[in-house]
């Protein structure tokens, strides 16, 4: 004999398929317990009384179904986050990048653009960064538009220097950025080669 399902359960069901019928962001699939964690938070902070009155709230205000987006996607992030990754990457994939014209990178999922950035210094330092377009992409407009500012909070920064270092960084890192009282601002070369966009994986293509 099956439990039956309790009427959260029920408006959460509904509140993931509304989403998705009408903004094409699918979340049916995600682990229920940490699904329902962040829908009772956001619900809490919204200051609405039911699931039921949040799917109401966000299928007339997109605005609403933008800060929701924010507490379901994990949006963790780093400056050179695995170098190990980027000294692969040196090491064996810039050497075939060498021998194209033009190449196309795309980071899907990009967040607020710390590893789109630290791409961008990678290539300029293998000298290949020229014939580059990078595309960057997120669901989220929010963290986007951090992302296309190149602004970062300075006490980040000595953390990322040690990655940088560690993923093969051939420059002082702090050459990159110029600081002020709390950010540092990423230079504007960095960002002549990158285009931000926001995307859907689920219902767009590529």
């Amino acid at each position: 004999m099956t439990t039956p399902a309790s009427l959260e359960d029920i408006e959460v069901q509904l509140l993931l398929e509304a989403i998705y019928r009408y903004y094409g962001y699918d979340f049916r699939n995600y682990a229920p317990s940490s699904l329902k964690r962040r829908v009772r938070h956001f619900l809490h902070s919204e200051g609405l009384p039911t699931v039921s009155a949040l799917q109401a709230k966000i299928l007339h205000d997109r605005t609403c179904l933008d800060r929701l987006l924010l507490g379901l996607t994990v949006n963790t992030t780093s400056m050179f986050r695995d170098p190990s990754f980027y000294v692969a990457f040196r090491e064996q994939v810039v050497p075939l990048l060498k021998t194209y014209p033009f190449i196309r990178i795309w980071h899907a999922g990009c967040s607020t653009g710390q590893e789109v950035y630290s791409m961008a210094i990678l290539l300029q330092e293998e000298g290949i960064y020229h014939r580059c377009r990078v595309y960057a992409t997120d669901t989220n407009e929010q963290v986007l538009q951090t992302a296309r500012t190149g602004i970062f909070t300075l006490d980040k920064m000595q953390e990322y220097t040690q990655l940088y270092l560690k993923a093969g960084g051939k420059q002082s890192f702090s050459e990159y950025y110029t600081a002020d009282y709390k950010n540092a601002i990423f230079r504007s070369s960095l960002k002549e080669h990158l285009v931000f966009a926001q995307h859907n994986l689920v219902t767009d293509g590529s």
